[in-house]
């Protein structure tokens, strides 16, 4: 068997571990995530609603979009980052148990532990870096500046002024909410989004080089995936970070429809689009396994096939054309038509299998 390591935690490491040292010591806990929601909503949302009272723009009719009927930022920050901080209570457990059971349940052989032990280095030194949350960053202040909320709206610019900006006269000056945006709420936003985004892409990595792997994958196996059921979950797990994705595209839908520039009907394409893409990119991440999985299939059916003829007629050869003829109630008293009924059980198992270790179920709850 496989050494089992210490627990694995897929949201740790990075910029902000390392930040988090300097600060509290080397060995120090992470923050619980109570004080992390305290941490954003007193750092992205109550600075914005303050500044925006003092300046006016909050709301009333001293500009064209006061802060308080701008959904975009209320939706980012209420809803979305408590999503994407609480993730970690949904994802870390399951990617956790996902690396145990690859490590102690045999799926991985013996002959595979030096590929599997690099695989999983590999996904702790992605994990661990921080220049991928470095480049996060500027990423994060890119995509603040070039998609402001509201910004880019001809109208709304030409005409008056919002929480964020003044546009008179075609000259946009920033507000002191607006800058607050600029510089900390929305990269700050960005930046937690995005790193989920990295290590989501990290652990579809890491499957993809267990998926390389000769798997010992069991045909008879009651999750009809050869054993590899769990990945359906620990997928289905991130959801977490695709709804925050959902609901800020929600919003930004929503406040369009009640600017008057879009209307419910006319959008509902582009939500079944942006669900589906969502659930594909979910799942794809399965399709590694499914040549082993079909592999596996073939060779239980030809097997157990095999060996359900031999059954069926020796069963056939005492009770029905053997010299001795059995009476039904010969056959009440004997275990032989239950070892039938468990074989029957056993290979209805293996032709059931799935091509991907997840379930209808799974995916309807995602979609939904």
């Amino acid at each position: 068997m496989i050494k089992v390591s210490r627990r694995f935690h897929l949201s740790t490491g990075g910029l902000l571990s390392l930040i988090r040292r300097w600060i509290r010591g080397e060995e120090s806990p992470g923050f619980p995530i109570s004080t992390q929601l305290v941490i954003a909503f007193g750092l992205m949302w109550l600075p914005l609603v303050i500044v925006s009272i003092f300046e006016g723009s909050f709301s009333g009719n001293k500009v064209v979009q006061p802060l308080i009927e701008d959904i975009v930022p209320h939706v980012r920050f209420l809803i979305a980052i408590p999503f994407l901080l609480m993730a970690d209570l949904i994802i870390d457990p399951v990617t956790s148990t996902v690396v145990r059971k690859f490590e102690g349940s045999g799926i991985v052989p013996e002959s595979q532990r030096p590929e599997f032990k690099s695989a999983l280095d590999k996904l702790y030194s992605a994990r661990d870096s921080i220049w991928p949350d470095i480049a996060i960053v500027v990423l994060a202040f890119s995509i603040t500046w070039m998609f402001k909320p509201g910004y880019g709206d001809s109208t709304l610019q030409a005409t008056a002024t919002s929480w964020m900006w003044d546009a008179r006269d075609g000259v946009v000056q920033f507000s002191v909410a607006g800058w607050w945006y600029l510089l900390i709420s929305g990269p700050m936003f960005q930046f937690i989004l995005f790193r989920w985004i990295w290590r989501f892409l990290i652990w579809v990595m890491f499957l993809y080089r267990i998926s390389r792997l000769s798997l010992l994958l069991r045909p008879t196996h009651p999750d009809l995936a050869g054993g590899l059921g769990y990945l359906g979950m620990a997928q289905q797990s991130f959801v977490a970070v695709f709804v925050a994705f959902t609901t800020v595209a929600s919003s930004t839908i929503a406040q369009d429809i009640l600017s008057g520039g879009e209307t419910l009907r006319g959008v509902v394409p582009e939500i079944i689009v942006l669900v589906l893409l969502f659930i594909v990119t979910i799942y794809a991440p399965l399709l590694f396994f499914t040549r082993q999985l079909y592999v596996a299939r073939r060779s239980g059916l030809n097997e157990y096939g095999t060996l359900g003829e031999q059954l069926s007629i020796a069963f056939h050869e005492k009770w029905i054309s053997g010299s001795n003829k059995s009476t039904a109630i010969d056959l009440l008293d004997s275990p032989d038509a239950s070892v039938v009924a468990d074989y029957t059980a056993t290979y209805d198992n293996v032709r059931s299998m799935r091509p991907v270790p997840a379930t209808l179920r799974h995916v309807v709850a995602v979609a939904g």
